[in-house]
């Protein structure tokens, strides 16, 4: 593609979840009877349900041991909290415990405690499942060090050591698969997921992702009325874009007419993106491969749908100056990789039939709200 006068630069932000394969999802409890739940989900925090617990986070956890008195302590205390402090206050000093440790559930308290507040690094995903069949579970990721939380309507404002969480989605537990809700329900305070269901979670949970052999990303809409031609503007940006990134795997050189993107989608069907519909008010498109393709669209989809920078024409070009990823590491090679078949795809189309898609693309924009979370910042005005 010729690069014209009236041709932007921008640097876009794919925002895509890696999930290694060795990384692990865990689900909180949010305390017995999913009392905690909403004060997880309005403060933006999570905790075990220990409170006097006074965890120096600055120094190695403490030994099993005296986990475990901690925590024969905090409940205790818990206990007077929940009885109106009816009689005297539970002991602070930790040598009153001592015998009183040997309960087994002690063991996965102390093991929880380890695990939240000192073995679970920023942006380990957690989930948090709410009480009813019908209720939300909350999708989020890990933000900062371990801290503290305290509020005058938990346990008289007692300190509770915590972590601060930022929430990305949730959907009703309904929604989800038996395997996956019946680890919803274990009792255990914190439950590490079967790797084969993390995909599951990362499906509910983030717009861009990558775990295992699924690269996947949505496409959200916010209209309550989604009609035919609303589907087909999307679709013809999509197959374009598709078609084009089939000729750059074929090795084709010159730039590619609309036509003959749509002919090499056809002639090779197993180098299309499978695209999986959930068109309601509010709906999405999910678009999924092995391969780096439907980051690529997302990212093209992103230039297309992206504000007119100013002074320049309402009809002007967008082209990618740069991607970069601000959920992964810098250098990281998916990352890369979608950044050359990025400016590889737009080499080889045609000025008017990329023109042509933008504006149906900005067309089911205005109509649907069709977007992504990639986020889209002007670079420069392009050289031609």
């Amino acid at each position: 593609m010729q690069v014209s006068q009236n041709s932007q630069a921008f640097t876009v932000d794919i925002a895509t979840r890696i999930l290694e394969p060795s990384e692990d999802i865990f689900i909180l409890q949010p305390g017995q009877g999913y009392w905690l739940y909403d004060v997880f989900k309005r403060s933006n925090h999570i905790f075990l349900d220990f409170p006097g617990m006074p965890l120096e986070f600055s120094t190695p956890a403490p030994d099993d041991r005296t986990l475990r008195q901690m925590a024969v302590r905090s409940i205790a205390l818990r206990d007077w909290y929940d009885e109106n402090m009816v009689g005297k206050r539970p002991s602070d000093n930790l040598a009153d415990y001592v015998g009183k440790d040997t309960r087994k559930r002690l063991g996965r308290y102390v093991g929880a405690i380890k695990r939240l507040y000192w073995d679970l690094e920023p942006g380990a995903i957690i989930v948090v499942p709410g009480p009813h069949f019908s209720d939300d579970v909350l999708i989020g990721q890990i933000t900062g060090k371990p801290t503290v939380y305290s509020s005058k309507q938990i346990y008289e404002g007692s300190a509770l050591p915590a972590r601060r969480v930022k929430w990305l989605r949730s959907k009703p537990r309904a929604s989800f698969s038996k395997e996956v809700r019946e680890k919803f329900g274990k009792p255990n305070p914190i439950t590490q997921l079967d790797r084969s269901l993390r995909a599951e979670i990362m499906r509910a949970g983030f717009d861009q992702f990558v775990i295992d052999d699924e690269i996947s990303v949505r496409l959200n809409t916010t209209a309550d009325d989604f009609n035919t031609l609303d589907d087909f503007n999307i679709q013809t940006f999509v197959n374009y874009v598709a078609g084009v990134l089939v000729a750059v795997d074929l090795g084709i050189q010159h730039e590619v007419s609309f036509d003959e993107a749509i002919k090499l989608l056809r002639a090779h069907p197993d180098m299309v993106p499978d695209l999986k519909q959930n068109i309601n008010s509010i709906g999405f498109q999910r678009i999924v491969s092995e391969t780096v393709k439907p980051l690529v669209i997302a990212t093209m989809l992103s230039l297309a749908t992206a504000p007119v920078a100013p002074g320049m024409a309402a009809d002007s070009v967008p082209v990618a100056a740069q991607v970069v990823n601000s959920a992964a590491p810098a250098g990281d090679s998916c990352t890369i990789k979608v950044s050359a078949r990025v400016e590889a795809a737009m080499k080889l189309m045609k000025l008017d039939e990329w023109k042509r898609v933008c504006e149906s693309a900005r067309d089911a924009n205005a109509s649907t709200g069709l977007s992504t979370t990639m986020k889209v910042g002007h670079s420069r005005k392009a050289n031609p």
